[in-house]
């Protein structure tokens, strides 16, 4: 691939795991947002979106062909990140539905259909000067000189206290935090101690479309959620069952087993995989959604009442 500023990157800088929110006053706080990770190359009137694997993405996510017309000089490279907001949180199953389409048509449509804001967060190249190694308060203020909010296009704000800002991100179902040290250089990878990510646990409806035994004990149930009129496989979990509730399900899950796969996207016989009709609810707490829409580390939380209208992708 050849890149319109080709010096300027080779990956992207990526936060490390912290447990715990924090103050400092070395470091200021942003919002974590669940979407994908872009890096704009903007050279003149042209743009090149890469990702954080160094895919390109240009023609994904065409809206971000206005950034020539936000920023007030020639050639610059943008780190953010591309989300889709639904219900006033990013919505990562939406997004990777704008990432993964490569038809132009379908493109234009889910361009309609799912529209992108573009979070930026740092600066890393400037007409023609390398900034990585300048410190994050000197990228931050030349980003904020040089690029124009409009629309969809934002400058992520910065916030000082990092226990109170996690804190509203967890109330609002959102995905985190990131702390950032106000003189760290921008540093390729993950072998820093400059950002350190924080993240929230998050909530979903699920029915339960299978399970799988270890002898006669129930040891995992197999997830499901809607996607339009689509039943979706997205993992199985373990994590949260009691042994009393194995034991109940050991008796009555196979009164409920039907001999096809309820999932679009599981088709046919799979291991020891026992399928269900997809009726019985429960509530999952996760990490995240992985890139091929499975529940990172799902525990299961309760056995509820769910209809399927409330068994969505979130």
């Amino acid at each position: 691939m050849t890149y319109l500023i080709p010096e300027a990157l080779h990956t992207v800088m990526e936060p490390i795991p912290y447990p715990e929110a924090f103050d400092h006053p070395d470091y200021l706080y942003q919002v974590k947002w669940d979407g994908v990770r872009i890096m704009a190359h903007v050279q003149g009137g042209n743009v090149q979106l890469i990702n954080k694997h160094m895919n390109e993405r240009t023609e994904q996510y065409l809206e971000l062909q206005a950034l020539p017309r936000l920023l007030n000089v020639n050639n610059a490279v943008l780190d953010g990140e591309v989300v889709v907001i639904k219900e006033s949180k990013a919505s990562f199953p939406d997004v990777m539905r704008r990432d993964r389409c490569s038809d132009y048509k379908n493109i234009k449509y889910l361009q309609q259909k799912f529209p992108v804001d573009y979070m930026v967060f740092d600066l890393l190249w400037l007409n023609g000067k390398n900034l990585m190694h300048e410190p994050l308060s000197i990228r931050k203020s030349y980003l904020q000189e040089v690029l124009h909010e409009k629309d969809f296009i934002h400058l992520l704000e910065d916030f000082y206290e990092g226990k109170t800002l996690f804190e509203a991100v967890k109330s609002m179902h959102m995905e985190g935090v990131v702390a950032k040290k106000k003189d760290g250089l921008y540093i390729e990878g993950k072998k820093h101690q400059d950002w350190l990510k924080i993240k929230c646990r998050q909530l979903q409806n699920c029915l339960l479309g299978g399970y799988t035994l270890r002898g006669k004990i129930v040891n995992s149930l197999l997830l499901g959620v809607y996607d339009e009129n689509d039943f979706l496989y997205v993992g199985k979990a373990a994590s949260g069952l009691t042994t009393s509730q194995q034991e109940v399900l050991a008796q009555e899950l196979p009164k409920l087993q039907i001999n096809y796969s309820p999932f679009g996207n599981l088709p046919g016989k799979r291991g020891n995989f026992h399928f269900l009709k997809p009726e019985l609810g429960v509530k999952v707490e996760f990490q995240e959604w992985t890139e091929d829409l499975k529940l990172r580390t799902p525990v299961i939380k309760a056995f509820a009442d769910i209809e399927a209208g409330e068994c969505r992708i979130i």
